[in-house]
């Protein structure tokens, strides 16, 4: 087996998030952007500016703020009684400099630097950090006031990404790539699962099942790999389930990626995991538009007899995969199959149905509120109950459907309003 280095999402363009005079919003959006990704288990360095009011003969008080500490550092320097006017102290920026020179190259998943603005754009402040980022390769993400838009275009040489100020914006500029990671920081945060280990995997011809005990999980088998020599059962025996789970991330191999997708649903399809029940392509039965289908699931035509239907082996009056991008754009409905996830399809996917109401449908979907930030409105997936049972269906060879009812389907919708 060729050795590949580890898989990584592709490079970020630096991220500028436009705003107009105030900035105060756009300060707490970046915030709270920084702070759900940290929450997640990313590594989030940089600082971000809050005005806290008047000090002395300041009209307000400026700061710089640690993201990863919460440590302020005062960037407002007074000139003196009488003075209606202060100016921004060097030794505030210096000491926020640090925060920014101790990320470099410390391995961080993002660099908020906020903001950009007239020390930047006229070559300091703090310019000479986020250039050293831009060049290490580290996604940096920053606001720009609408004066100095063109100041940070030719500071990027244009190799920029413009953002509305919305947390939406952040997310689609974050892009779904980062969800397999985002995925297996779930299992590395839980510290009851750093101790679970894997009883058994179960490969068949169609599915792949990861047992550690009380967690079981699912994930289809790819295609690619149905002539490829099978790994001994005791491969990942006796290994840490997170272990596994970190292959659906980092991986390259097909059948250890799925595998990888498989551990990550034994951790997040526990039975303690709640919802509504039903097939999920009954979600679009009431779209007025056009409805996309990756996947040809079992009764497609009885339940969306009007769906255009996507497959990697196309039945008559199917499309073949190579359609997926033309079909996705513009839809109202995608009911994307969970196999996409296993197969590394699901990024590309979720970027071309980007404005339609998508859905994850399939025993190998991760029901965790995670995937709704990366354009996923609906998560179908299921819960495994009868586990020799099902691990008896998949040796034989069957599909879904054979063992369906040995488990239960569970639904999660994004929550109103997020």
């Amino acid at each position: 087996m060729e050795c590949f280095p580890p898989a990584s999402p592709p490079p970020l363009r630096p991220g500028a998030v436009l705003h107009g005079p105030g900035s105060q919003e756009v300060d707490r959006l970046l915030q709270r952007f920084a702070a759900t990704l940290i929450a997640r288990g990313f590594r989030v360095e940089g600082v971000i500016q809050r005005n806290t009011g008047a000090i002395d003969d300041c009209a307000e008080r400026m700061e710089l703020v640690d993201v990863a500490t919460g440590h302020a550092y005062n960037i407002t320097q007074n000139l003196g009684s009488g003075s209606q006017s202060c100016k921004v102290d060097p030794m505030g920026v210096a000491e926020a400099s640090g925060v920014l020179r101790r990320a470099l190259g410390g391995g961080a998943d993002l660099l908020i630097v906020n903001k950009f603005a007239g020390l930047e754009a006229g070559g300091s402040g703090l310019s000479a950090e986020m250039l050293a980022a831009m060049a290490d390769g580290m996604p940096v993400l920053t606001s720009v006031g609408s004066r100095f838009t063109t100041d940070w275009v030719t500071f990027t040489g244009g190799h920029t990404d413009l953002l509305c100020p919305d947390m939406a914006s952040l997310w689609r500029w974050w892009g779904p790539h980062r969800l397999y990671r985002d995925l297996a920081l779930g299992v590395e945060g839980d510290p009851e699962i750093r101790r679970a280990e894997i009883r058994r995997v179960v490969i068949g011809a169609q599915w792949i099942m990861v047992d550690a005990g009380d967690r079981i999980g699912l994930a289809s088998r790819p295609a690619v790999t149905l002539n490829d020599p099978l790994p001994p059962p005791e491969r990942w025996v006796g290994r840490g389930l997170m272990e596994l789970a970190e292959q659906a991330a980092s991986g390259w191999d097909p059948l250890t990626v799925a595998s990888g997708v498989a551990a990550l649903n034994a951790f997040y399809n526990h039975s303690g995991v709640t919802g509504s029940g039903g097939n999920g392509l009954d979600l679009f039965r009431d779209a007025t538009g056009r409805v996309v289908v990756i996947g040809s699931f079992p009764g497609i035509r009885k339940r969306l007899p009007h769906a255009q239907v996507v497959d990697f082996a196309p039945k008559p009056g199917e499309y073949p995969a190579t359609a997926g991008d033309w079909l996705l754009a513009g839809a109202e409905g995608a009911a994307i199959t969970a196999s996409a996830l296993a197969n590394r399809t699901l990024p590309g996917l979720l970027s071309a149905a980007r404005g339609a109401r998508v859905a994850l449908i399939g025993p190998g979907t991760p029901l965790t509120p995670r995937l709704f930030d990366y354009g996923i409105d609906s998560l179908c997936g299921f819960v495994a109950q009868d586990v020799d049972r099902i691990a008896e269906m998949i040796l034989a060879g069957g599909s879904s459907k054979d063992f369906h009812r040995f488990g239960r389907f569970v639904t999660l919708e994004r929550p109103a309003g997020e």
